[in-house]
């Protein structure tokens, strides 16, 4: 009976003894709980940290600084520091949806150069952190369930056109009365603008999307001119106005001019094509170049490589050729006393 009894005590000292180190651990930040929690895998060949609902109230510092996908919504966090992702260059898609970010501080998005997407939907956010339109990569920009009140403001000194290619961008339920105004956006084909007011709605501000295939204006409250001019300007460029609301009304021209004017005939309208063509351009002598350059180098070598075939060929000729000269000696008819002086020397081939 004082075996088992012995055996159960060891196990309880083994137990209090673990708790107390990973405590320790705990406490100095050697294995934190963000890192045994967050969980790590991949997702079409991109590494992915998921640290989903969390209580996180910072970004974690600990993570592997290759992750490609970082998932940190649901979580409290409230503020997005200078120093939060410098650690994570190399993320490609970030998610900070449903968090309490209240504020952003400036730099903190500068080093994610290789950002596709962000998702900042949900939260506390006040105005779209402006760097975010400086980044050469960033495709996708989700910032809906945001008020923000401050964005017109701040969109005043925003340098235009931004340097961010965005495709899609999401301001759905964000408070706006109006289409903010980021200058002309050749590349974006969805813009989702519902459940915002939009009263002070201008479809000028649709000659900076000349590409825009799909926009959503539901559970707005645009009069029955500004839907009449959006559904006329989309079915001109050929867009989608599936969620456009339904005019209830039709309007004369006279009550409700045509938008084309200050649409798809504007200078702004024929900028954002050129820009667009630019571009396309400017991407196909890239890639001319860069085939040009692939071609010229892949010929150097290959010149290269021959011609040091071809020298080392010569070489071994050589070598052969001398290896399979015959060799003279001075003859032993040179040494004879009466040779006369006029005579040659003798020279005789060395046997092998």
């Amino acid at each position: 009976m004082g075996l088992p009894k012995s055996m159960d005590l060891r196990c309880l000292l083994l137990n209090i003894v673990f708790i107390s180190v990973v405590n320790a651990l705990l406490a100095f930040g050697i294995a934190s709980q963000d890192e045994r929690r967050c969980s790590v895998g991949r997702i079409e060949k991109l590494m992915r940290i998921r640290c989903y609902n969390m209580d996180l109230k910072e970004v974690p510092q600990n993570l592997k600084t290759s992750v490609e996908v970082l998932d940190l919504s649901y979580n409290r966090i409230r503020k997005l520091k200078s120093g939060s992702f410098q650690r994570y260059t190399d993320i490609k898609f970030l998610m900070l949806y449903e968090n309490m970010i209240l504020s952003v501080e400036p730099g903190t998005f500068a080093p994610l150069t290789a950002l596709q997407e962000v998702d900042l939907s949900n939260n506390g956010l006040t105005t779209i952190p402006m760097e975010l339109f400086s980044l050469p990569r960033l495709r996708n920009l989700y910032i809906d369930s945001n008020e923000l009140r401050e964005l017109h403001q701040d969109l005043e000194a925003l340098q235009r056109p931004i340097r961010a290619p965005l495709e899609y961008l999401n301001l759905a339920n964000c408070d706006l009365h109006d289409i903010p105004d980021l200058g002309i956006l050749p590349n974006l084909w969805q813009l989702n603008v519902s459940a915002n007011p939009l009263t002070d709605f201008h479809i000028e501000k649709l000659a900076n999307l000349c590409h825009l295939r799909v926009i959503d204006l539901t559970r707005t409250q645009i009069n029955s001119c500004d839907c009449q001019q959006v559904t006329n300007h989309l079915m001109t460029i050929g867009a989608n106005p599936k969620f456009v609301p339904v005019c209830m009304d039709s309007l004369d021209s006279s009550v409700c001019p045509l938008p084309y004017n200050r649409t798809v005939n504007s200078e702004t309208f024929r900028g954002c094509l050129n820009s667009a063509e630019l571009a396309e351009v400017r991407s196909l002598w890239l890639f001319g170049a860069g085939c040009f350059g692939g071609v010229f180098l892949v010929l150097l070598v290959s010149w290269y490589c021959i011609h040091r075939w071809r020298k080392r060929r010569a070489h071994r000729r050589l070598s052969q050729s001398i290896q399979n000269r015959k060799h003279f000696v001075i003859s032993p008819r040179n040494a004879t006393n009466n040779r006369m002086e006029d005579e040659p020397l003798h020279c005789d081939t060395a046997s092998a």
